[in-house]
């Protein structure tokens, strides 16, 4: 059960009524992690900002993208986010060997080097709060240095909305248990 009460567009004042807006424009309704994000407007503004900078407007390709965000949603254990982002993962591309490796907790068997750099430098990252000298050639020799400084900000960003996600007990979109 959530530990929070979704905000009501009604409540909010015009200001917080036009963000309100803007945050779910890409969403049929407000649910998830801005759901409780919401509550502080312009922290939820922020967020937002950063998953627009990355995920709409950013150079990492969105096969990627998803799977720095399962990595790190599997490792926060972010229900919520998992149920989201498994089928996306899939529909841009990743394979259901990788996907399901990844929800077991199993290193996968990557058939493409850029994937394997990622998820070798993400989980370090994740482990260790660093990436050793040369996981970090190698994300810069598969992605280059911009990419690599996206994914690297997308693990950050999926480590705090997962933070929301578990501790506000975000309910997954229909009562999914994945873990």
């Amino acid at each position: 059960m959530a530990r929070y009460e979704p905000v009501k567009a009604e409540q909010l004042t015009p200001e917080h009524k036009a963000l309100y807006e803007t945050v779910r424009a890409n969403r049929p309704k407000l649910v998830g992690p801005f759901s409780v994000l919401m509550h502080n407007p312009a922290l939820a503004d922020a967020v937002n900002q950063v998953v627009d900078a990355i995920r709409k407007d950013g150079k990492l390709e969105k096969r990627l993208y998803e799977l720095i965000v399962l990595i790190t949603v599997r490792h926060a254990g972010a229900a919520y986010a998992w149920a989201v982002h498994d089928p996306l993962g899939r529909k841009v591309g990743l394979s259901d060997d990788v996907v399901d490796a990844i929800h077991a907790k199993r290193k996968p068997a990557f058939a493409k080097a850029d994937e394997k750099a990622i998820y070798e430098a993400v989980t370090e990252l994740l482990n260790g709060n660093k990436i050793s000298d040369a996981t970090y050639q190698n994300l810069i020799k598969a992605v280059g240095f911009d990419n690599a400084l996206e994914a690297v900000t997308c693990v950050g960003l999926y480590c705090m909305i997962g933070a929301v996600i578990n501790a506000f007990e975000v309910p997954t979109p229909n009562g999914e248990k994945p873990f």
